[in-house]
């Protein structure tokens, strides 16, 4: 049981640690690559994947990841080059550009699903959403007011199994 709440604390602090310096950290590909290292650390955890199921999972995590930036990068660069068009017809193409880039981005939470129910089953899959929802709340929270201390919620404790021997 100490055992869970160490790692649970260890976790949050270094998610903390993590978040501070946010601006630094999007600009830096060593950070990212810690903080998805962490991700994936702390989800295999959690779902308690066998070194195999882990191995799969982080090759999915890390492919999804690069897509999802790299759409991304194109989506903000859409942006920048539809504000820049100088006709409607350049603009109509880059806001088509951008749609379908859009699309595309919007495409890889499907593939996320297809890829890791099959992995991870329902249970572990629904399990593997409901705490990356709460990563991201957290990570929303900590955005918003920085100067908030991050709240650690308390699971509540099984209820204890008699052994009668």
């Amino acid at each position: 049981m100490n055992d869970v709440r160490w790692k649970i604390s260890v976790f949050i602090l270094t998610l903390n640690f993590l978040l501070q310096p946010l601006a630094v950290f999007a600009q830096s590909n060593e950070k990212r690559n810690q903080l998805e290292e962490l991700f994936i650390w702390k989800m295999s955890d959690e779902l308690k994947l066998s070194s195999t199921e882990e191995k799969k999972f982080t090759e999915i995590v890390k492919t999804l990841n690069k897509k999802k930036a790299d759409l991304n990068k194109a989506l903000q660069e859409g942006v920048t080059k539809m504000g820049q068009a100088a006709t409607t017809a350049k603009k109509n193409d880059e806001f088509n550009s951008y749609k379908k880039n859009l699309i595309a981005y919007n495409k890889v939470s499907e593939e996320e699903l297809e890829k890791l129910k099959p992995l991870l089953g329902l249970d572990r899959t629904i399990q593997y959403l409901q705490f990356k929802q709460d990563i991201s709340n957290r990570i929303k929270a900590t955005l918003a007011n920085p100067d908030a201390p991050m709240k650690v919620e308390k699971k509540p404790l099984p209820t204890p199994k008699v052994i009668v021997e």
